[in-house]
């Protein structure tokens, strides 16, 4: 199918004579490479356009780039002529020609490179030469000191063909179809606000209002906004940017809604890192939750008010179990020590974002902690007497340490319960102050009879 369409073979010169010049006249590439190291496609020693090509006797597709087109060898009935190069002849076979389109090529009697284009990867090539536009070269002879930038540039701004064509036939120039509306997400009272010398007082009083608390203040008022998502609103209410709020639009009416019309606007919620946690789970929420009149009313769950956008999402089942990862700590507390798991646990922890990390905690803490509560056990008079508040309080603290580390938050920030510092270094200066004694004077006081020689 392509060999009816594009050609990379010298035509037979009995049998299309006019062809067969047209090729050897605009069609050869080159030649380059061992033959002519000075041709200007030639850069590190190498042709740019990868010359020759490779002899082959059908074209082969597949590749992700241009198809290798059929380039028969002398010996399978190709054809080959001479031409002259720097007064030598030089013998030139398929391996050297463009390839071209029979048809436009004995049309215009010149040099046009036809592709068959059968990748996406191949779409800028034409995109690239169907807006290059002219090209342009701007030189003038000018005394020192006279550089005039406003002019260089409006000497390099200047009107192609194409884009001359295009404005004469009053072509537009841009657009954009559909609409999208940016939606903010914040927490309460975390909106951006801009300050003047005029507007301090008022921004102090009235936070400058946003999509989203336009979006609260329409569910308050609108019965039909109410079954919306935040998502959906653009489909059918406009931002008015002037008065801050969303206003009915014109467009394909609603069934069932009398005076409510739809077009196909898109609303587009701004992403939020899940290192940002509250706001994630804010956005979470306005993604699945219908017509929220308020930052409070998307805490409400079953007439319940839950103290975080988190324990919302858990309460309505938005966030998957921690499944995975209490198989990965049951796993690694057979096999791996103690401080290996608190490392897991800190990893899990600052980077997985688990729904219920205190969960986790409670259920491994032992396991975690099991080294610390050794070394306290060796350290008290009574190695049976159980030291829990400070052998937990000691792994939660290097922890915390770990998460600074991985992700510069604090276990507060991770879902987990504050931990006592304090505590951990009123214990440590007491190991300190148990270390630190005099060995001379320890063993003259245990062997009496000991005397320094």
């Amino acid at each position: 199918m392509i060999d009816t369409v594009i050609s990379a073979e010298i035509r037979d010169q009995t049998i299309d004579p006019g062809l067969f010049e047209v090729v050897t006249k605009n069609l050869i590439h080159g030649p380059c490479g061992d033959i002519n190291r000075n041709s200007p496609c030639m850069i590190d020693g190498k042709c740019s356009k990868r010359f020759p090509k490779q002899l082959i006797a059908e074209t082969i597709t597949g590749d992700d780039g241009y198809p290798k087109y059929r380039r028969r060898s002398t010996e399978d009935n190709g054809k080959s002529t001479v031409i002259k190069l720097q007064n030598q002849g030089v013998e030139i076979d398929n391996r050297w020609i463009v390839p071209y389109s029979p048809i436009l090529s004995k049309m215009f009697n010149a040099h046009i490179n036809v592709e068959y284009c059968n990748s996406v990867k191949l779409i800028k090539y034409i995109c690239k030469y169907v807006n290059k536009g002219s090209d342009m070269a701007v030189f003038g002879v000018a005394p020192e000191d006279s550089h005039d930038e406003i002019l260089q540039y409006q000497m390099g701004r200047y009107i192609s063909t194409n884009e001359a064509v295009w404005r004469i036939l009053s072509f537009p120039i841009h657009d954009r179809h559909p609409v999208v509306v940016d939606l903010a997400v914040h927490l309460e009272n975390g909106q951006r606000v801009y300050f003047t010398a005029a507007n301090t007082e008022q921004r102090a009083v009235e936070p400058r209002a946003t999509t989203l608390t336009a979006y609260f203040q329409l569910c308050e008022t609108d019965e039909f906004a109410r079954t919306l998502l935040y998502s959906e609103v653009p489909h059918y209410f406009t931002w008015n940017a002037s008065t801050k709020k969303f206003q009915r639009k014109q467009g394909t009416s609603v069934d069932g809604y009398p005076g409510i019309f739809r077009t196909d606007a898109l609303g587009r919620i701004y992403t939020v890192s899940p290192a940002n946690t509250e706001c994630f789970y804010l956005r979470l929420l306005l993604v699945n939750v219908h017509g929220p009149q308020s930052f409070q009313h998307l805490r409400a769950i079953n007439d319940q008010m839950c103290a975080t956008y988190r324990e919302a999402c858990q309460q309505l089942h938005l966030l998957e179990d921690d499944t995975h990862w209490d198989a990965t700590l049951r796993d690694a507390s057979i096999s791996s020590t103690p401080n290996q798991i608190r490392m897991l646990f800190a990893i899990i922890i600052s980077t997985c974002f688990p729904s219920n990390p205190l969960e986790l905690w409670n259920k491994y803490k032992d396991f975690i902690a099991e080294d610390i509560l050794i070394r306290l056990q060796h350290r008290s008079n009574d190695p049976a007497l159980l030291l829990p508040l400070e052998m937990y309080n000691e792994a939660l603290i290097m922890i915390e340490d770990l998460c600074h580390t991985i992700a510069n938050k604090a276990l507060g920030q991770l879902g987990l319960t504050q931990l006592n510092r304090p505590m951990h270094d009123l214990f440590e200066r007491e190991l300190q102050r148990e270390q630190q004694f005099d060995r001379d004077e320890l063993r003259a006081f245990v062997q009496p009879g000991h005397r320094e020689r």
